[in-house]
């Protein structure tokens, strides 16, 4: 691994960590900007490079997390959404469409502590 992957894959790592402290202090629990709408997972967390943005002002390509984004969802609306959280190919919108709040926070809070533990790894 060259030097400028390995400090690409801290700096992942590093904003991993921050995004499972987010979680799990109640981060998306609160409300968001307005009470039209709940929080989205990854969109509404402060690592979001639009996060304090009303409109999409940057791209999702300059996003830490978008090297996790498969090539057929890196042109989805909300990219991110399209991150694999597991071997069987469950994504954020997947869960988001046809799974309950409980399932989705269990297995984003799992997808998480699995990518620590891997890029934690020597």
């Amino acid at each position: 691994m060259t030097e400028s992957s390995q400090g690409g894959r801290r700096q992942l790592l590093q904003a991993l960590k921050r995004e499972l402290g987010f979680f799990d202090a109640g981060g998306y629990g609160r409300q968001f900007r307005s009470q039209w709408r709940p929080t989205l997972l990854l969109r509404d967390s402060p690592l979001c490079i639009n996060y304090s943005s009303t409109g999409r002002q940057h791209a999702c390509s300059e996003c830490q997390f978008f090297s996790l984004v498969p090539p057929a969802g890196q042109s989805a609306l909300l990219p991110c959404h399209q991150i694999p959280l597991d071997a069987s190919g469950t994504t954020i919108a997947g869960l988001y469409k046809k799974g309950t709040q409980t399932t989705l926070d269990q297995r984003y809070r799992d997808w998480l502590c699995h990518l620590i533990r891997e890029f934690d790894r020597p």
